[in-house]
């Protein structure tokens, strides 16, 4: 089972931002079961990190759904490895969930939670949701890179001598970095002038803002640490360029998948 482990009280908060207005919301909220239950599963399937805040939003963390169960009427998901988060947590009445699957943002609400085993192992349990929100939008879809010829992002904090790291995704917000090692940053830490080598696409420099640094348990039980960052007024251009290089991976990736 993967594991998440802590590193910041405050990874990214709601995705749900204030620029959607009521009728939108309704559109896109979910209320049929099978519907939840098949974005639940999605959301399994693909073993996306999803934020959970709490405590009125004051405390979250990040976890991994697990399971679902209908007879039970179920939701499993990752305990964290803080168990002050863990206590807390269990002394909450409502909490949110928030994360983005192929550049659809879901959002749902859970009610008192609790812990029980599954599989031998110690989790998280809570009601179904009754709803769902799904919303697609164009800022939100990140595009994964190839991890056999990586691009990087170079960056200085501070000294003439760069350190390159591998760029996981990418989107017009941010980008996610994972590498084997504990990496030397810190969530809110600001990089100037950092430079996005997108090979024929351009070189890009940009700022970037430290948002989490998080270590998960790969299937061979080696930790990988991932850092999501996001841009600090990013400029017209390099949005263009960021759109047009997402279009050009894209692009060749369906030539491929059609050989």
């Amino acid at each position: 089972m993967q594991r998440i482990e802590e590193l910041h009280p405050n990874p990214p908060q709601s995705l749900m931002t204030d620029t959607q207005n009521d009728d939108e919301l309704e559109r896109c909220t979910l209320s049929g079961r099978r519907e939840i239950l098949f974005q639940l599963r999605s959301l399994i399937r693909q073993s996306e990190r999803i934020s959970v805040s709490f405590d009125e939003g004051r405390q979250s963390f990040l976890t991994v759904l697990i399971e679902v169960s209908e007879k039970q009427d179920e939701l499993y998901f990752d305990i964290v490895g803080s168990e002050e988060t863990n206590r807390a947590f269990l002394k909450s009445e409502r909490c949110q969930f928030a994360g983005v699957v192929g550049g659809i943002r879901i959002q749902f609400t859970g009610r008192f939670p609790r812990i029980t085993t599954l599989g031998g192992e110690r989790v998280f349990a809570m009601a179904l949701p009754k709803t769902l929100l799904r919303l697609q939008r164009r800022d939100a879809f990140r595009l994964r890179l190839p991890t056999s010829k990586p691009y990087f992002c170079r960056i200085h904090r501070g000294s003439p001598e760069e350190i390159a790291l591998p760029v996981y995704d990418i989107s017009v917000i941010g980008l996610g970095i994972q590498v084997a090692e504990k990496p030397a940053l810190e969530p809110l830490e600001k990089l100037d002038n950092c430079r996005i080598d997108l090979r024929e696409s351009g070189m890009l420099t940009v700022n970037l803002e430290i948002c989490y640094v998080m270590a998960t348990e790969s299937r061979t039980n080696k930790s990988i640490w991932h850092i999501g960052c996001k841009f600090i007024k990013l400029s017209p251009l390099n949005e263009m360029l960021i759109q047009r290089f997402m279009a050009r991976i894209e692009t060749e990736r369906r030539a491929l998948s059609t050989r």
